[in-house]
């Protein structure tokens, strides 16, 4: 009688493991039929010494019973059984051990099992209704639409979307939002810059690439105003000459005598303005035409802002078209690493939608909230804000070690002149983010874990059914092996330019294997493999440690065809592909005979100790992996939830590394050797084969299976 197939969309280690219990469980329900706390079957740590084990500790003192004795007599007890039942079960030998029973089970008739589930379920292996369609909210990436992409940001787009990934294969219902900040100073400016300088001349780079060097440019000029210099009297001291550059430079730095912050900045920006002038001269000349016409550029900026956020039609032309045309610049980059958002909230919608008013009135009803003044205690202006610790205090919230801070900080709402702040609007967008899912996670660069925290209590302040609603995910800087970002000066460590230049590290190294194979090849196929590696490269690089761990970006490393890496793991699975394929070659040859279904391979075959580790540690915890990264426990705030962002990535590696081992110099031969083939197939065991071949499709389908979760396209051939 054949077992049933394990329940399609379920953990199949659990189903296994709940499964061996039952059969436990009929005896001792025949010793002690009221017994219904019975202890959970466990994988042995050691599969030398068992398969699966009981600890029955708890279960003997609760009846006042010597573990040991305990184990010792239902060992002998539950042997007998096994030994004299019909139809078997799964369990064919049990011993004692202390007080842990050790279980040994049919292993082929497990194999038999697992081969089904993976081939039934197929890209859906490990995937599993753990959360029951829960509908969670990730904003990840949010970007300022005023620049393109840089390897901090990659960081955040690579954790957001995997987590996606992950908590979608345990039954999320997960939307990716990204929050356009449309709004501020750095976008005002940049607008400005825009409005000037769009219609004269014609981008000649990415669009969002233009944009953040606009922004760079209009910033350093702004910030040349307020240190008294003038941008169209620096721009012609660069046509004259660097004489004329230095007698600019000593004038305004003797203008700013005894001001020992402006002579700073003097130095700082003359030496930014010119960096900016080496790498954008033609976009400067054109811009600079317009820019020594404004008085005030931060005055002018503001006065754009202020025309947008009262959405009068033409500033929303202008700042619309800035924004999406760098975000098309964006999702180009996205699009090349596989990631795609569900949904874009803009920031400035929040106020024309009447939002951030209706929000605001409901705040200024709470108990905690200080309005605006002109005239403080300290006699100045001072902007309205949330009583942060007298909240704290009065709900009774821990506080220190595990706790929110001590003397925790006011969350500042509005301005003193009563216009909103950034994470005023934050709270905001929280709400409608909470309208519209059961869970919200931000994915946020560890600078910002107060700011995050802040939004999560004001919501609790007005809606205590927010609490535990709302969490983040926060990630450590990517450190450069050489040279620092600069958003002042346009500088940046570019996703776009990392991609280019993984690519070409990864076709050099390619093409070397190829020439020393003596190989030819297609070179459409070629570009296309060399792109799925390269993107890859950087995925893995970015995702295979714990998020709070800083990543020392070493691209030799990431591109390392034998140690952990993309690479390493594609190259791997592509040989697990190659022996199937060789298989099916010498099948057509006529050299082997067809591959039997599952239901006709002998599992019995699969008798190598490495093929049932694989299957023990790789296989079957599949879904438990998955579940464990993406559904940690949620604790009570202001704690956060562990998620396990990086163990897809362990998974892969152990598992190709455990593979190589396998099918390796020195492991086990799967398909014979064509010598063998000389004469036919009589004196080849090729139920051996068979069965190695299925449980090689099994590997290479859980291996996919893991790729794709992390936005990686499996590949049949490198």
């Amino acid at each position: 009688m054949a077992d049933p197939d394990f329940t399609p969309g379920g953990d199949v280690l659990v189903e296994l493991m709940g499964r061996l219990g039952a059969e436990i469980g009929v005896y001792i329900a025949e010793q002690e039929p009221d017994a219904v706390d019975l202890p959970q079957v466990t994988r042995s740590r050691d599969l030398a010494k068992a398969d699966f084990t009981v600890q029955w500790s708890a279960f003997a003192a609760k009846r006042k019973l010597n573990p040991v004795a305990y184990v010792t007599e239902l060992a002998a007890g539950l042997q007998a059984r096994i030994d004299g039942s019909s139809p078997r079960g799964l369990i064919t030998r049990v011993s004692g051990v202390g007080p842990y029973l050790n279980l040994f089970v049919d292993r082929a008739r497990v194999f038999r099992l697992a081969l089904r589930a993976v081939a039934h379920a197929g890209n859906t292996f490990g995937h599993t209704n753990a959360a029951g369609g829960k509908r969670v909210i990730i904003e990840h990436t949010s970007s300022n639409p005023n620049a393109p992409l840089h390897i901090g940001n990659l960081r955040n787009v690579m954790i957001g979307a995997h987590l996606a990934k992950m908590q979608a294969a345990c039954g999320f219902s997960v939307k990716q939002a990204f929050y356009v900040n449309d709004l501020g100073a750095q976008i005002g400016l940049t607008a400005l810059a825009y409005s000037r300088i769009y219609h004269k001349i014609k981008p000649y780079m990415k669009i969002d690439h233009w944009i953040g060097a606009m922004y760079a440019v209009m910033n350093t000029c702004q910030e040349l105003q307020n240190v008294g210099v003038e941008p169209g009297a620096l721009e012609d001291a660069c046509v004259s000459g660097k004489e004329a550059v230095d007698a600019l430079m000593a004038e305004a730095r003797a203008a700013a005598a005894g001001d020992e912050k402006r002579d700073k900045g003097v130095v700082e920006y003359f030496d930014i303005y010119q960096d900016l002038r080496e790498r954008f001269e033609a976009m400067m000349t054109v811009m600079l035409e317009d820019v020594r016409k404004i008085g005030n550029i931060k005055v002018e900026a503001g006065k754009l802002n202020l025309a947008y956020e009262k959405q009068e039609e033409w500033a929303i032309k202008i700042f619309r078209k800035m924004v999406v045309d760098c975000l098309t610049g964006v999702q180009q980059t996205l699009s090349t690493y596989g990631v795609q958002h569900d949904q874009f909230d803009f920031e400035s919608e929040l106020g024309w939608e009447g939002s951030n008013d209706r929000v605001l009135e409901i705040m200024k009803n709470s108990d905690y909230y200080v309005p605006q003044t002109q005239c403080n205690a300290a006699g100045i202006p001072q902007g309205a804000y949330l009583d942060m610790a007298g909240f704290i205090a009065d709900q009774g919230y821990k506080t220190g070690k595990g706790g929110y801070q001590k003397d925790y900080p006011p969350l500042y709402v509005l301005r003193p002149d009563g216009s909103t702040l950034y994470t005023y609007r934050d709270i905001v967008y929280s709400f409608k983010k909470a309208a519209q899912s059961d869970f919200i996670l931000n994915i946020i660069c560890s600078e910002q874990e107060l700011a995050q925290q802040k939004v999560s209590l004001g919501m609790m302040m007005m809606n205590p059914d927010m609490r535990g609603r709302q969490y983040h995910l926060s990630y450590d800087l990517v450190k450069l092996t050489t040279g620092k970002m600069s958003g002042r000066r346009g500088r940046y460590l570019l996703a776009d330019d990392l991609y280019d230049e993984l690519k070409t590290v990864i076709r050099e190294k390619m093409r070397k294997k190829y020439v020393d194979k003596g190989e030819t090849v297609d070179e459409k196929m070629f570009d296309q493999v060399t792109h799925e590696v390269s993107t890859a490269a950087m995925k893995y690089a970015l995702l295979s440690v714990g998020c709070l761990t800083q990543i020392n970006f070493d691209i030799a490393k990431i591109t390392d065809f034998e140690d952990s890496s993309a690479p390493f793991i594609l190259y791997n699975s592509t040989r697990v592909a190659s022996v199937v394929r060789k298989f099916e070659a010498k099948v057509s040859a006529g050299k082997l005979p067809t591959l039997p279904s599952l239901d006709g391979i002998d599992a019995c075959k699969l008798d190598d100790a490495r093929e049932w580790e694989m299957l023990m540690e790789y296989v079957l915890p599949f879904a438990g992996l998955i579940r464990e990264g993406a559904m940690p426990v949620v604790p009570a705030p202001p704690a956060l939830p562990s998620y396990g962002t990086h163990k897809v990535c362990d998974f892969l590696n152990g598992f190709v590394r455990a593979l190589s081992g396998y099918y390796g110099p020195q492991g086990v031969r799967i398909l014979p050797m064509d010598s063998q083939l000389e004469h036919g197939w009589a004196g080849v065991d090729t139920d051996a084969t068979h069965a190695r071949v299925q449980l090689c499709k099994a590997f290479k389908q859980v291996i996919d299976n893991g790729l794709r979760l992390l936005m990686i396209e499996p590949l049949e051939r490198m």
